[in-house]
This record gives C-alpha cells, structure tokens and sequence, in this order.
C-alpha cells in the first residue's frame, strides 16, 4: 500500500478545508418537504413564463402574469464594509418571491427563496447570515399563517433555499364597503450580515405586491363572490375581427375607435380614444345609473348622425368606450354639470343587435374574471 508523506497529507486536509468553506452547492431540484405539492406545481411553472421577464421581474413591483400570479426575481451581488469603511468582501443571491392570489377565496400565498448564495472565499460562511422577512399583515382583517421570517446563514440557505410557503387570508365579508374591500401591501425584506461584530449590515426593501380582497358578491356581474387580486396587474380586453367572431361587428367599431378615429361619430378634430395604452385605460363603471345616463347619450348620438330610424333590421346603437365606463360618453363629457358629447373622445354606431349583445356578454365575462371593481383599470385590443 502506498503511503502518502505527512506533509502531503496535511496539504490535502488544507484544501478540503477550504473547499467545504467555500464551495457549498445547493442541488437545482433541492425541494423541502414543507412546500405543497399542488404549489410547488404552480410554481414550477410560473416561474419559467418569469423568467422570460428579466426586467419587469427585477423590479420593485415585479412582474404579473395575470391579476393572480404576480413574481420577483433578481441577482444581488454586495460589498461589505467594516464600520472603519475598510471593503471585506461580498456576498451573492437570488431572491425569488412568487404570489398567487385566487378567484373565489379571499387568500393570497407566497413562496420566497434564496438562491445561488455566495460568499467571498476570505469570509466564513457560518457567520454569513440572511435573513428575509415579509411584512404588511399586521392589520385586523388580514391574518398570515406560516413563518412571515426566516434568518440562516450560507450554509443554511444552500441547504434550504426556500421558505415555507406564507399564507395571507381576510374574513369574507370584511372590509370597506360597497364591496368589502381589504387592502394588503405585501414587503419582503432581506437583510445581509457578517455576524463578526465589526462589519455593516445591508437591509433593502426588495419586493412590494398590492393586494386587494373582497366580497362584491352578485355586484361584481358574472363573476365568483369572493375573490382576491394583485391590483398593479392592468387587464386586457381581447376582442375579435377573426373568422367566427359571435361579435365582429363590435371589434370592428372599437378597432374603427381606437386606429381610425376620423371614420367615427361624433366627429371631431384630434379626436384620440381611450384604452389602447397603458397611458390611457379605461375605467369600470358600476353605478348603473350613470351607465343608463351614458347609453341615453349615446343613443341620442346614433340618432343625430344616422336618423331616429337607425334600429330598422335589427340594430343597435353600440359605443366605444363602453357605457361601463368612466369614459362612457356622459360621465367624460359632464364638465361644470351640463353634458357635451361633441367632445366625446369616443364613438356611437349602429351594429347588428346580436353582435352587440355577444360583446356586452364578453365584457361582462372579463369583467367577472379578472375581479374589476369600480374604477379599476383594464385596456382594450382587437384581434386581426
């Protein structure tokens, strides 16, 4: 059997050393047993369609699937100092921090993890420490099950680089009315330090979500009644002028609104129409009372421009922003009290009834699906 020299040996030892002080690997399908499967399932998933919005997923705000799925993903690499100001060294991480909220339950959850977590080789990784912690449920109808912190150091995080999973529910029926309504502004936290008494630690605020649940019941149209929703996410309204469209004739006015303007009523000079941009949506509408009072004025537009007999074979008078709206042709145009539809930003034409009534149906149907309340925004495109 061949010896090794003892100094060979020791040499050896050395590196080993080092090796497990530096080089800590955390498995890619390192998983505890804590997270729930069905989560863990949408996670997996929504975390691919993130990771194709490496911008948006970076910021504060982070980036939104839909008005249920809302994430944050981002790289820090950061100096540390000494209290003296002298550089000792960095650490690296990934922070990744999902939210789901549900149609239906008034319940929002969140899996936050640690990723990649790296230390200069100088530094030891035992005394490493980062912590994150989720604020915001410290309000009386909002109640948050599971640890909202979680403080390890290197070694600890590569070995679990996930939180259990955070829970946020509020009572149904709670809330501010007409629809109780509970707000939650979701924080996550991280702070860095090097636990050896000398070195400055890092916090930042590193992720924000905006959180709305409620119980508008049968106000909120065709839609459950209860739900919860990220309300940064803004909607879109898909309409058709694609072969089989139950509503055509209604994309087509709105594509007519939105792209040719000067081919609409009431005519006007730099007439520009709401709801194609981000800069400009549209606004819902619940009060049905000033939804009549838009219609009405709608109506009396059709009339104007194509004669009080416009209904003959089936008509009906269709309007671009919708009625449901607070860019309705009414409620934008009241000014000190007394309406003007001259200077609508909009349009009024007759269209075939059934293809209104199947797109009033869609709307409705959007507007249930995605928990629009008063005044929440959404755009609106066509399909070509």
């Amino acid at each position: 059997m061949k010896r090794h020299s003892a100094s060979v040996v020791k040499a050896l030892a050395c590196v080993l050393v080092i090796i497990a002080a530096v080089a800590l690997p955390a498995p890619a399908s390192a998983t505890p047993t804590h997270r729930p499967s069905a989560l863990a399932t949408m996670a997996d998933d929504f975390r691919t369609d993130c990771e194709a919005h490496p911008a948006e997923a970076a910021s504060l705000r982070g980036w939104a699937r839909s008005r249920f799925e809302l994430c944050h993903h981002y790289d820090r690499s950061l100096n540390l100092y000494r209290d003296t100001g002298e550089y000792l060294g960095r650490v690296e991480y990934d922070l990744w921090v999902l939210g789901f909220a549900y149609d239906g339950s008034r319940r929002v959850d969140y899996l936050a993890s640690l990723e990649n977590v790296g230390i200069s080789q100088q530094l030891n990784a035992e005394i490493g420490y980062l912590t994150v912690t989720m604020s915001g449920c410290q309000t009386s109808n909002v109640t948050c099950s599971g640890a909202t912190s979680r403080s390890d150091n290197i070694p600890g995080w590569f070995g679990v680089p996930h939180m259990a999973s955070i829970s946020a529910t509020s009572p149904n029926d709670t809330g501010a009315p007409p629809y109780q309504t509970v707000d939650l502004l979701a924080q996550f936290e991280v702070l860095v330090e090097y636990r050896d008494g000398r070195t400055i630690p890092y916090s930042e605020n590193s992720a924000l979500s905006s959180v709305r649940f409620d119980s508008a019941r049968t106000a909120l149209g065709n839609g459950k009644y209860h739900g919860t929703v990220f309300t940064d996410y803004v909607p879109t309204l898909e309409l058709s002028m694609r072969a089989g469209s139950d509503h055509l004739q209604e994309a087509r006015h709105v594509r007519d609104a939105l792209q040719y303007p000067e081919r609409t009523f009431p005519s006007r000079i730099g007439k520009s129409v709401p709801g194609g941009s981000a800069d400009r949506p549209l606004h819902r509408l619940m009060d049905s009372t000033l939804r009549g009072r838009n219609h009405s004025a709608s109506v009396e537009i059709c009339g104007d421009v194509w004669g009080t007999d416009y209904t003959t074979g089936g008509l009906q008078c269709d309007e671009y922003p919708f009625q449901s709206t607070y860019e309705g042709s009414w409620t934008s145009t009241i000014g000190e009290g007394a309406s003007d539809t001259s200077l609508w930003q909009g349009s009024a034409r007759p269209i075939d009834g059934t293809h209104n009534q199947q797109g009033g149906t869609h709307l409705a149907n959007f507007y249930g699906a995605n928990r629009l309340l008063d005044r929440d925004a959404f755009l609106v495109t066509v399909l070509t």
